[in-house]
């Protein structure tokens, strides 16, 4: 017996743990007070959508769910997915729902059961099992509800459930004759019975059949838009943007901004159909908003559709940050299915002094103006120091937790973290978030304002020989600073041409 290479060579993996993955800034949650076909239990909060017939399937097509999410899908590009969130703002009463297992579409014909003349089955429900057996399928089965009520008719009078055969989904289903949480109903099992076992061809089988709870009765409160949107914070944190289906009073409207505004890199969309939204005075909730700096809403002007900020944000949110010159501003688009208002100069620069963006005709194009966000700040530069300031987050992260040994606190360990900056600068410098300029901010570091970012950023941290005792022995490293130069947009451009004879 020879001795393990081991004992010369030991060769140890170590494994490396998964860092903590980058947000997606191009999820759109839709808030309806819609139940549909959705949001018919206490716990189910939101649903994702691929598609229009996803949410049209859940909804319905006539639903106001589908109208708003139309406009989404319409646009081109677009992000992946859609969800829809669940807001009650209306009470809701549930109705108690029976337990039951839901069989899959029946594969085997009822010329292919014929020669069974003593099936058996055990089901079980409560707890207790139930033993069927002598189920002669040779003659007078003409359906597969007739094999149902066959089983039926050997269950004892006192079992708590019913087997029905569903025509339309061509399946079997085990029922709880009762509403309620505290009854349940199992798949069918194999109890080796004399004869031959029928419950694998009902597809009524563990692998075979989907088991749904027992529910109670239940009423659900009425919420408001910032308890809906906790609600689906707690459930999924990773949407974005928030969406409403309904017009929303000014109060409805400055709770849900205010929440937006205090969350963790979110942005709210809103349509207005007001024309008395557009003014300058101090009884306009979007004027009272823009007072209160709350520039993560985006409102859109729209004269027609309430939905209209669905595009609007469908466009905005379809950004791949990983891509090459992928970022963009929001002026100059296009919104699929919305139409363009014929607004005069005077309702544009209204707009244009609150925030508000507008779909209009220029001579005869029709363009998204200005791409801004309540308060004139450009949506672009928000959306691209949220997906910046996360993927510095998580790079940085990434370098202390997937370390083997440490990152030690010397001037070489820094230099690791702040070559996870760099890296996150130099893909906005890909995507087209950031370009070479002038540094106009305050000096730190090397870097004085009034000097020039030849490569668009500047990472620096001072070395650790300048700590203070108490960060050196809490182990915190140098702070490091960062100094973008956000590329911009151009909007407008003036051409003087001159001319001689």
């Amino acid at each position: 017996m020879s001795l393990p290479l081991s004992q010369i060579v030991n060769v140890q993996l170590n494994s490396s743990p998964v860092a903590p993955f980058r947000r997606d800034f191009g999820t759109l949650a839709l808030f309806t007070p819609e139940y549909g076909h959705v949001f018919t239990d206490p716990n189910t909060v939101f649903i994702e959508c691929a598609t229009q017939n996803d949410v049209e399937k859940a909804f319905g097509s006539r639903s106001e769910t589908a109208a708003a999410s139309r406009l989404f899908f319409s646009q081109t590009p677009k992000p992946k997915q859609l969800i829809i969130a669940r807001w009650n703002n209306t009470t809701q009463t549930i109705s108690a729902v029976e337990a039951a297992v839901e069989g899959y579409p029946v594969s085997t014909t009822l010329a292919d059961m014929a020669y069974i003349t003593d099936g058996y089955l055990s089901l079980v429900a409560d707890g207790q099992k139930f033993d069927i057996s002598g189920l002669d399928l040779s003659s007078g089965v003409s359906s597969f509800t007739s094999i149902a009520t066959m089983i039926n008719s050997l269950l004892p009078k006192t079992s708590s459930i019913n087997v029905i055969f569903d025509e339309v989904g061509q399946r079997f289903i085990i029922k709880a004759k009762n509403a309620g949480q505290q009854h349940s109903v199992d798949y069918v099992v194999d109890s080796a019975l004399s004869g031959t076992y029928i419950g694998k061809l009902l597809q009524l089988e563990n692998g075979q059949a989907e088991k749904l709870k027992g529910g109670d009765a239940a009423t659900i409160s009425v919420q408001s838009l910032p308890e809906a949107f906790t609600a689906l914070q707690n459930k999924n944190p990773n949407w974005y943007a928030a969406s409403i289906v309904a017009a929303l009073t000014d109060s409805e409207i400055q709770a849900a901004s205010d929440w937006i505004q205090a969350s963790d890199k979110k942005v709210l969309g809103l349509t207005t159909l007001k024309s008395s939204h557009i003014e300058n005075s101090n009884g306009n909730i979007f004027k009272k908003l823009v007072d209160k700096q709350n520039d993560r809403t985006v409102v859109l002007y729209d004269k027609n559709d309430q939905y209209a900020i669905n595009s609007w944000l469908a466009r905005a949110l379809a950004v791949n940050f990983s891509a090459n010159n992928s970022t963009i501003t929001m002026k100059f688009k296009s919104l699929p299915g919305v139409s363009a208002d014929d607004l005069t100069l005077t309702e544009a620069n209204k707009c244009k002094a609150l925030g508000l963006n507008y779909y209009t005709y220029f001579d005869q194009a029709a363009m998204v103006a200005e791409g801004t966000v309540l308060g004139k700040r450009f949506f672009d530069e928000v959306h691209i120091l949220d997906w910046f300031i996360d993927a510095v987050e998580k790079e940085t992260f990434a370098v202390l937790y997937q370390s083997p040994t440490k990152v030690p606190l010397t001037d070489a360990g820094t230099a690791r973290l702040i070559a996870a900056v760099k890296k996150v600068c130099l893909e906005g410098i890909k995507n087209g978030a950031f370009a070479p300029g002038v540094w106009n901010g305050d000096s730190f570091g090397t870097l004085n304002s009034g000097d020039r970012l030849d490569d668009g950023f500047y990472v620096w941290a001072d070395t650790v020989d300048n700590l203070s005792i108490s960060d050196r022995e809490q182990r915190k490293s140098p702070p490091i600073q960062v100094a973008v130069k956000l590329a911009g947009a151009i909007h407008s451009v003036d051409v003087m041409v001159n001319f001689n004879r």
